[in-house]
């Protein structure tokens, strides 16, 4: 049986949610493994522009700007599955959501089945229903098969070098086969963080964060 756990962290309460998995089907999933096509890196481009600190992306050929509107991502094809709207059928006043959810999205105009992991928070002073929040932190994993593209052209295939000198040697960390990239936000307090397979050089995931 699942259980939730409320924690207060300063104005701040966060809903443990026991079990909620990071998993998807992999049927289904896109041939490219989420690698866009030309014509999909150039129709993004111009809207993304070159600013990763933008914090501007797009999956699965939607533009997004982040912090994300849940019902912004529901509104393009996203969804959570049925228990995890069940247990967070509503969410206190300044609740963040913790540990992450998934979010799915079934296979639709040559894009195949994904999911990414979510962290949906209530930013009013009342209660409030899923659709009303905004994600607060987003990760993408390339072993999901969305296709993602950020600003500069990034995707799954840009290696940790071709990144480094399009955000800033002071943006990159490559210490003990650790190696990301992070930007912060025009505010400082949303950021991406760029992370790398340590065997492949490539990116392995996309962290989007929000500071508490």
């Amino acid at each position: 049986m699942r259980k939730s756990l409320v924690k207060c962290l300063s104005f701040v309460t966060s809903i443990m949610i026991c079990g909620a998995a990071l998993t998807s089907c992999a049927a289904g999933a896109s041939s490219n493994g989420g690698i866009p096509t030309e014509e999909q890196l150039s129709a993004a481009a111009e809207e993304l522009g070159d600013d990763i600190g933008s914090l501007k992306f797009s999956a699965d050929g939607v533009i997004y700007q982040f912090p994300v509107d849940t019902k912004a991502m529901l509104d393009t094809g996203w969804y959570f599955d049925s228990d995890v709207k069940s247990e967070l059928k509503s969410i206190p006043a300044n609740t963040l959501v913790a540990p992450s959810v998934s979010m799915r999205k079934n296979a639709k105009n040559g894009y195949g089945i994904t999911s990414c992991g979510v962290q949906p928070m209530n930013r009013s002073a009342s209660e409030a229903g899923l659709e009303e929040t905004v994600i607060y932190s987003l990760n993408f994993y390339k072993e999901k098969g969305t296709t993602l593209i950020l600003p500069g052209g990034i995707t799954w295939n840009s290696t940790f070098d071709e990144v480094k000198e399009l955000c800033g040697s002071q943006s990159a960390v490559d210490m003990e086969g650790i190696k990301y990239v992070q930007v912060n936000g025009a505010d400082r307090d949303f950021s991406v963080q760029i992370n790398f397979d340590s065997t492949e050089n490539t990116v392995k995931s996309v962290e989007f964060k929000g500071r508490l």
